[in-house]
């Protein structure tokens, strides 16, 4: 008997607002047990998407209320959203406000979902709403203390041999 392939995670998003546009590919899902954190993310060239939600204890199935990331860590559950691209002449950032992200998990533990809501651009007053859904994501652990600390790069950058002597 042949085995099927392991899935792979997808996620595709699209935005309404000044800028009309729409990404979609192979997503990731990682989980920080020190954090509380599970990031599902899409990068293409100059553009993507993330999602971090903030559950009380672990990943669970349920609906995420989007709120401002620095809300939303402190306000679990909850799902903090970001979206970037390469406009015209400069690159265009945006941050959820509202909306709702809904994450399933199935039998074989394998997280799917979908999203509706709005963003708020991090330099103006421009709005957009975003529609979209992931499938066939497996977590994969982050690594001990997930994201570095502003100490970890300052020392990190002290250490680092540019070959320039």
């Amino acid at each position: 008997m042949a085995r099927r392939p392991a899935p792979e995670g997808h996620l595709e998003i699209s935005w309404t607002g000044k800028d009309t546009a729409s990404i979609a590919g192979k997503a990731t899902a990682r989980w920080c047990g020190l954090l509380r954190v599970l990031e599902v993310r899409l990068v293409r060239g100059d553009t993507g998407f993330a999602v971090a939600f903030h559950p009380v204890r672990s990943p669970a199935p349920g609906a995420y209320p989007v709120m401002a990331p620095t809300k939303a860590e402190s306000l679990p559950p909850a799902a903090a959203i970001a979206v970037r691209w390469l406009g015209q002449t400069v690159v265009q950032g945006f941050q959820g406000e509202s909306g709702q992200v809904v994450l399933q998990r199935s039998s074989a533990g394998v997280f799917s979902g979908r999203l509706k809501a709005r963003a708020r651009s991090v330099v103006d007053t421009q709005k957009i709403t975003l529609n979209g859904s992931f499938r066939d994501l497996i977590l994969t652990p982050d690594s001990l203390g997930c994201s570095p600390t502003d100490e970890d790069l300052d020392e990190a950058s002290e250490t680092v041999d540019t070959g320039v002597h």
